[in-house]
Formats: C-alpha cells, structure tokens, sequence
C-alpha cells in the first residue's frame, strides 16, 4: 500500500490524545456532507421547475412555429402548406389567428387575447391535457364553444353551467364612418365550455375558440397570425427548424419552444446557477474546519513528523501524508451528502413528502425535483475544488514552519 496513504489513514481513523481534534474532524465531515446536500437537493429542485416549465409551456407552445417577418399577419400560401405536409419529421401543424378583444360576461368586462384554433390544434399541443374544469370542447351541434384560461375565468367569474354567455367586441377592420359607434365594433356571443391552467400569464390572458369564429370576427376568411408545428420524437429540432425556414423564405420566422419563451429559461438557468453560486460560497465557509482540523493534527503529530524525517521522510512526503488526510475528510462528507441528497430527492420524487402548502391554485402538490449526473458532476467538481483552497495552503505553511528543519 501507498506509504503516505496508509498513515494518512491511521491517522484519520486512531484515537487522537486530544478529544477535540476528533470533534473538529466530525464537525468538517459533518460540514461538506451538509453543503453537499443543500447543492444536490437545489439543484434538483431547479431541474424539477426547468422540466415542469418545458412541460407546462409545451402544453401550449409548439415544437415549432411560423410567424411573419414583418406585419402581424398574412395569408398561408397552400403550396407552402403542401410542402410543410409531406416533411417526414412534422406530424402535425395548425394555423392559428390571435388578437385582442374586449370580452364582457354579465357586468364584468376584461381585455383579452382571442386565439382561434383549428381541429389540429390539440395534436400539436397538449392543451387538452391541462384542464382545470370542464372539456376541451371548442365546438358542440355546430355552434362554437370557449376555453378559457383560469386566470381569464376568474377576473370575469365565469361559470361553466351558467346561461351566460361570453360577449366579444372588437373593431371593425372596416370601419362605417356613421355617428352610431357601435357600427364600428363586431359583437359576438359564445359559451365557454371548459378552463385551462398553463401559466398566470397565458391563463390570465389568453381564451381559445374555433378559428373561423376568430375569422369572422375578424371580418377576414383567409387571415393566419401563426403556423404550429408538432415534430416527430427523436427528430433534430434544429434541422427540422432549418428546413421549414428553407420552405417558408426570408418572409417568415422560424420559433423553436425555447426561442418562443427564452427569457423564461434563461432566468431559470441564472437562477440555478446563482444558486449553486451562493452554495458553493457556504460550502468553502463550511470547509474552514478542515482546516483547524489538519492543523491541530499537524500540532499533535509533530513529534512523529521528526521521527519520519530522520526515517528518511522529505517534505513532499509529509505534505503528501495530511494533503491525503484533508481529501478523505472531505470525500468522505460529500460522498455522503451526495448519497443523502439523491436518497432524499428519490423519496420527493416517489412520495412528494415536502409538498407546497402556499395559499392558492397549482397544478402541482410538491415540489418538483429532477436528479441530473451532469448537476452530480458539477457538485463534486466544486467541493473538490473548494477543498483543495482549504487543504493545499495551509498543509504547505504548517510542514514548512514545523517539519523541516
């Protein structure tokens, strides 16, 4: 066995002369175990929100989608539409019409984001899958149906089994130029039929119909706001977006998810990394014990230090023999933190022990947790960094000052 190893490790583990010295060295393995845990646990945690983001975002953005260069709209060129057809990684697209609109239900009034949507549209999200209440119904016997957001629902305290129903306005395209200023305004009325919950900002705004009620209103048959487009699993994102931007030109924009909300994924990311930061900074605090506790050691081995040195022992071996000891101080504490982390983010996974008890509506009960090895990796690159900052300089200073002669 490896000389300095082997007495690094007798005197990790033999009794010292000195009881403190043991409690200084449980105290540092106790240190870096805990500020292991805290990195392993946040981390996770933030990896859980990041995927229930993507999940909760998917359920209402595209894979993909198409919008103008320039202007709000345009009309969709069919042969565009053929070629969109017949790529091998798209499943499925649909053409879309947004705009805002007054909505008035009984006595309240909100401004909204009318979204028309074709039949296609639940294929190429999930939307259908993050009902609140009701169905994801946009048309029953022929006549167009609602969906609301439940933030929209909420401000107009809508009621899915009331015979009121939802009151659209918007201005005329084409306006009559009379004295009557209603004449200017398009009026329809529609029954909601269900509420979804995504996101406080969508569900507060947006409320979903058929697309040719949105046309109609519009005073426009032929009018898109945007193209959605649902990729085949497994496909590359990338190459899939460069070639529907191959087939739609210059003309239009090409969106993946990511692109759609990047400033929300970019604050999750700094965020996570902010955290992981701030933890990182306790965990080098949390390694000072280290420290004291090599140096008492060092103190009370001294006199085996001499007898080392005229054994032969140059100062390199003696470095060598506490630099040994402080890396299983502190492996020992992060090998154990990152155990009792990821057993810890296993039981939230399975059970959701830890659950949000906050006032208010969530679509989730406990917190969401995602264990990642890339997140395991970055943990113990940073603790082994830190604790060479802790262990490196002062095994130097205390062997120069007091072994060598």
């Amino acid at each position: 066995m490896n000389f300095p190893l082997l007495i690094a490790r007798r005197y990790l583990f033999a009794k010292k002369s000195h009881n403190a010295v043991n409690i200084i060295s449980a105290i540092s393995v106790v240190g870096v175990g805990v500020g292991t845990i805290a990195l392993v646990i946040v981390m996770s945690v933030f990896n859980g929100f990041e995927e229930l983001t993507k999940k909760l975002y998917g359920a209402f953005d595209p894979d993909l989608k198409v919008t103008a260069a320039v202007g709000k709209s345009f009309v969709a060129d069919p042969e565009k539409l053929q070629l969109l057809e017949a790529e091998p990684d798209v499943l499925h697209f649909s053409q879309t019409v947004e705009e805002n609109i007054m909505v008035q239900y009984g006595d309240r009034e909100e401004i909204a984001i009318m979204k028309g949507v074709d039949d296609r549209y639940v294929f190429v999200t999930g939307i259908d899958t993050m009902m609140y209440e009701g169905e994801f119904i946009l048309r029953h016997n022929d006549a167009p149906k609602a969906v609301l957001g439940l933030g929209m629902a909420y401000k107009l305290r809508v009621g899915l089994h009331f015979i009121t129903p939802l009151n659209f306005w918007i201005v005329r395209n084409r306006p009559t130029l009379t004295m009557n200023p209603e004449r200017d305004l398009n009026n329809r009325y529609i029954f909601p039929s269900g509420k979804f919950i995504v996101d406080e900002e969508i569900d507060s705004q947006y409320i979903l119909v058929p697309i040719d009620f949105a046309r109609d209103m519009l005073e426009n048959d032929s009018i898109t706001t945007s193209i959605e487009i649902k990729i085949r699993p497994g496909a590359n994102e990338s190459r899939v977006q460069r070639r529907v931007a191959e087939i739609f030109g210059d003309e239009f924009v090409v969106k993946t998810t990511y692109q759609q909300k990047e400033f929300v994924y970019k604050v999750l990311k700094s965020e996570k990394f902010m955290a992981f930061v701030i933890l990182t900074f306790v965990l080098l605090i949390a390694s000072f014990n280290v420290v004291g506790s090599l140096s008492m050691l060092m103190i009370e081995k001294k006199n085996d230090m001499f007898i080392l040195q005229s054994m032969g022992a140059d100062r390199q071996m003696l470095s060598k023999i506490f630099m040994l000891q402080g890396w299983m101080i502190v492996l020992s504490g992060a090998i154990t933190g990152l155990l009792i982390g990821a057993t810890l983010c296993w039981l939230q996974m399975e059970t959701g022990f830890f659950r949000v008890t906050a006032a208010g509506t969530y679509i989730i009960d406990a917190y969401p947790v995602a264990v990642r090895l890339r997140d395991f990796a970055m943990i113990l690159a940073a603790v082994t960094g830190v604790s060479f900052l802790t262990i490196f300089f002062p095994v130097k200073y205390f062997v120069k000052k007091y072994f060598v002669q």
